[in-house]
């Protein structure tokens, strides 16, 4: 969605998208529509997405299926690769603060080679932070704090069952 939305595009139409075109983000009803749901989905011109956008949502949610099945849950995945535990930074100004990531990078790659569409570093870092995989709070932000007290908690309550949404 990043490639063609601003977050506050993305964040005023996400019920929209949760409830009208994927099924409340479920990767595996997303992953089984078929072709009149595409035409449903980008006809819909409330929703601002392409018949080919809808396609690789769809794909990706077959590849979230696959990554589940080898891994236990696509969260289980993300988590893995970054020892289940947040990446906490120390950013003083927010041009510091990177659009990517080496880990970032790392995740894109293997991904694609998945078969995800539309998962560049810059997506996955923005999803990183999103999920609280990163922690890019600048320093003397109010929330800095609590986030990195969150990050080092010894028990993050992560499990095979744990899903991330398909927004991904």
């Amino acid at each position: 969605m990043l490639i063609d939305h601003s977050w506050t595009e993305i964040l005023k139409r996400r019920e929209q998208y949760r409830l009208e075109a994927f099924a409340k983000f479920d990767f595996n009803i997303v992953a089984s529509m078929d072709e009149n749901d595409v035409m449903a989905v980008s006809s819909n011109k409330d929703l601002l997405l392409t018949e080919s956008r809808v396609r690789c949502i769809i794909d990706n949610a077959k590849c979230i299926q696959r990554v589940s099945k080898e891994f236990g849950s696509f969260s289980g995945y993300l988590w893995g690769n970054v020892n289940n535990k947040p990446m906490v930074n120390k950013y003083k100004y927010q041009r510091s603060v990177p659009l990517r990531s080496p880990k970032a990078e790392a995740i894109s790659r293997d991904l694609v080679r998945r078969g995800f569409r539309l998962v560049g570093p810059v997506i996955v870092y923005t999803f990183m932070q999103a999920a609280g995989m990163a922690v890019d709070h600048l320093v003397d932000c109010f929330r800095f704090a609590e986030c990195v007290r969150m990050a080092h908690r010894s028990s993050w309550g992560l499990t095979t069952n744990n899903i991330i949404p398909a927004e991904l």
